[in-house]
């Protein structure tokens, strides 16, 4: 637990000393973190977050935060949407709509 709190004191995230609880300032410290990296806001320390901070068995492979993080981003509303079956075609331009 403590290597977990040094390692957001690193990070610049928690500032006190580790204690080895995992308190609301160590909860909020991995909000942040989690964050910052593009990663779900749990506040806890899950396999993505601890991988980023190097604790893992294994450090987090390449490109993987930076595809979390685009998968975060909102989507491109400027283009209109196409609903499939509701274009306008010259055959049913006159017919009437019916409802159900």
């Amino acid at each position: 637990m403590q290597e977990i709190q040094r390692a957001l004191i690193q990070a610049g995230e928690l500032h006190e000393e580790p204690t080895g609880q995992w308190d609301e300032a160590t909860r909020d410290a991995m909000r942040r973190y989690q964050e910052r990296h593009g990663f779900t806001m749990t506040g806890l320390p899950d396999s993505k977050s601890l991988m980023e901070m190097g604790l893992g068995p294994h450090p987090l492979p390449p490109g993987v935060a930076a595809a979390t993080r685009a998968n975060l981003s909102p989507p491109n509303t400027s283009d209109p949407l196409s609903v499939p079956g509701t274009e306008d075609s010259p055959a049913d331009a006159g017919a009437p709509q019916q409802h159900r």
